[in-house]
């Protein structure tokens, strides 16, 4: 599945998420997030518009990312806010605030959270939930 100029694809448990050349250039190197299922405590899917407003800044990388005040813009890489303590991942393209974006929260994982913009969001959190308790629900 394509999603702009990143690849996000799941296959046996494992979901990647490789970064263009110009991604690669803006979070210093970084090719790829590696998730495996065995990390996955939270899998669901969220309008764009709820979880922007709380990104404060980029946590390394080129350029500001304040979602409160620059809503719908490209956002790929490493993303620190409110209401999430610790690391998060984005992947995700430019769109309005109602775009269903694949939310993931971890566990013993250099990130705690990864926000994917991916074609087939519900499939995928469907599948990662399906041998899931119900409290795995976002």
């Amino acid at each position: 599945m394509a999603a702009m100029a990143f690849q996000v694809e799941w296959n046996d448990g494992t979901l990647r998420i490789e970064l263009s050349r110009w991604d690669r250039m803006g979070n210093f190197g970084r090719r790829a997030v590696w998730i495996d299922r065995a990390n996955v405590v939270n899998a669901g899917v969220v309008p764009r518009g709820e979880l922007e407003i709380k990104i404060d800044h980029r946590q390394l990388g080129i350029g500001p990312h304040f979602g409160w005040r620059w809503p719908g813009r490209r956002r790929v890489g490493t993303m620190l806010g409110r209401a999430v303590v610790g690391k998060q991942f984005w992947a995700v393209a430019r769109s309005g605030p109602e775009l269903p974006l694949l939310v993931l929260d971890l566990v013993d994982h250099e990130f705690v959270r990864v926000v994917i913009d991916a074609s087939d969001s519900e499939a995928i959190a469907a599948s990662i939930g399906s041998d899931s308790s119900p409290e795995r629900d976002i």
